[in-house]
């Protein structure tokens, strides 16, 4: 990155768009001179150019600059065509060949949960699952750290009034499952402790979009005899790690 070749005015035009943030959302031309220790002049034409394409408005009457209008055009763009799944993809890869463990990348849709990206370990017991497989929100780690980012008039449309037991695990009092869900939130992940399929175990974050939305998961799923009490502290950290740096990615600042 260092030995490209780099047009000075550019960086200089950068260096401007970034002495402002939310602390200094209006600045003068002097104030910006001094924090890049630039001359007026220069730094003047650079705002001229900026103004004349939107990327910098300027207060009639204060003369202050402030961030222009283009860059909300610009955020809807960049917002729309960002792909959480290709996003994901280096980052459970990595986690993938640490902890040898499967990853998955969940998505709500309807009242399922849906994997749509996935990295297998290749250890000779492992999970069987596909890309596209769905599954009650209200059963997975996946699901369930999503729906606890809802409001509870819609919590309550997506956990039904009677629960099937899958597996001895399955929780199956509404209301409780309902306290675990608001529990799970305050955590930051979810668990499933062998309740949709015995035998395996999983651990689940919450991906969050820029408006603070949650629709996405990002989990570790294995055989409980590997997911040792010891092993989940360890990837409960690692898991909400990874989905903080996806959540930063695609524009989640809280």
């Amino acid at each position: 990155m260092n030995n490209l070749v780099r047009v000075q005015s550019i960086d200089r035009a950068v260096a401007i768009l970034e002495c402002f943030s939310g602390n200094r959302r209006e600045l003068k031309l002097s104030e910006i001179a001094y924090m890049l220790d630039l001359n007026k002049s220069t730094v003047h034409g650079i705002l001229n150019s900026l103004k004349y394409h939107r990327f910098i408005d300027q207060d009639e009457i204060t003369k202050k600059y402030r961030l222009g209008i283009r860059f909300i055009e610009y955020g809807e763009l960049v917002i729309n065509s960002m792909d959480v799944p290709d996003i994901a993809y280096p980052i459970i890869e990595d986690i993938c060949e640490r902890i040898e463990e499967t990853v998955h990348v969940a998505m709500l849709d309807g009242f399922d949960v849906v994997y749509v990206e996935k990295k297998e370990c290749n250890k000779s017991i492992k999970t069987s699952t596909k890309i596209g497989a769905r599954i009650p929100a209200y059963i997975t780690a996946d699901g369930k750290i999503i729906l606890s980012y809802l409001d509870d008039d819609k919590l309550n449309e997506y956990v039904p009034e009677k629960i099937k037991k899958l597996t001895p695990n399955t929780i199956t009092d509404r209301n409780k499952l309902l306290k675990v869900l608001h529990e799970m939130k305050n955590k930051g992940y979810a668990t499933d402790n062998e309740e949709v399929v015995q035998g395996i175990s999983c651990v689940a974050a919450p991906i969050i979009e820029h408006t603070g939305r949650v629709r996405f998961s990002l989990s570790i799923t294995g055989p409980t005899f590997r997911m040792t009490k010891d092993k989940m502290k360890e990837y409960v950290n690692i898991i909400s790690e990874a989905a903080k740096e996806i959540s930063f990615r695609i524009g989640y600042r809280g």
